[in-house]
């Protein structure tokens, strides 16, 4: 009987699709296999990954490695959250804000490397009514984008920023009520962002200065802005000082409830979907292993 390590990979075949190595090329050659038993799954619809977790949890598997962007690594995630069974990555999706927190390279055969080693660290989970997240979850302008981008033709960095530039032309702040602890006030808001993690991906760091492990989300509200103000809000984004514009506010939350005036469009880690009015987030500590 083995006493190697068992390691699932679970692969989106759509994500990446300018990658042209396969996976079972490279494994045999950099994976460390005097100390992992490995097996590969490729999705074919949706829910796959999340079943293929869960199964590999039961049957004691040491790492699952989610190989694809943010919404695959999410899913996997949903497997594996409160059990011993550890996430690993491979990233290969579009923007990457959970591998790029944990710089977890690019490349598949670097990446790999960062799994041989079997660093672990216990990381928090978010809950947005009923869905998980691992980096970002949030209503108004980002979820809108996310739904476009969802249905765009072209993926991409250039695709996601044109999008977002023409979405914003059109797009009208909602009215939302945030309730936490004896806190109430009421918004007007492009956008209202919990945090678990820094960034929504492509290095967009809507949260500088969020710990995925300090049992907190942060809260991120970007008020209305002037379009002679888009700019500067773009170069914030990306240079880490967004949370010192006048245009946002951030608290510091472990739940909230959020009420909005419409029925909208939200988003967990970049996937979008559609939702009613009333919103409750909060943070699950420290209830997921992590390969980092």
């Amino acid at each position: 009987m083995s006493n190697k390590k068992k390691i699932l990979f679970i692969v989106n075949p759509v994500s990446g699709h300018n990658i042209k190595v396969k996976l079972e090329d490279i494994i045999p050659y950099h994976l460390d296999l005097d100390q992992f038993d490995w097996s590969l799954k490729r999705t074919q619809q949706q829910g796959d990954a999340e079943i293929w977790s869960r199964e590999a949890v039961i049957d004691n598997f040491t790492v699952v490695v989610a190989v694809g962007g943010d919404g695959t690594i999410n899913e996997v995630a949903r497997g594996l959250v409160g059990s011993k069974t550890a996430l690993a990555v491979i990233p290969r999706g579009s923007g990457n804000g959970f591998a790029n927190y944990f710089k977890i390279p690019k490349d598949p055969i670097q990446a790999i490397g960062v799994i041989n080693n079997l660093s672990l660290k216990k990381i928090d989970t978010g809950r947005f009514n009923d869905k998980l997240f691992l980096c970002v979850a949030g209503v108004g302008f980002d979820a809108q984008v996310a739904y476009a981008f969802d249905n765009h033709h072209k993926r991409g960095f250039l695709s996601y920023i044109q999008l977002t530039l023409k979405e914003y032309l059109n797009y009208k702040p909602a009215t939302y009520h945030i309730k936490y602890k004896d806190l109430s006030q009421e918004v007007i808001g492009l956008l209202i962002t919990a945090a678990n993690s820094t960034q929504f991906g492509n290095n967009a760091h809507i949260a500088p200065n969020a710990d995925i492990a300090d049992g907190k989300l942060e809260l991120v509200v970007l008020k209305p802005f002037p379009f002679w103000a888009a700019i500067s809000i773009g170069v914030r984004l990306f240079n880490g000082t967004i949370h010192k514009s006048r245009f946002t506010e951030t608290i510091s939350i472990d739940e909230v409830v959020i009420k909005s005036n419409e029925n909208t469009v939200a988003q967990v880690d970049g996937e979008p979907f559609s939702c009613q009015n009333h919103y409750e987030i909060k943070v699950n500590p420290q209830s997921l292993q992590m390969v980092c």
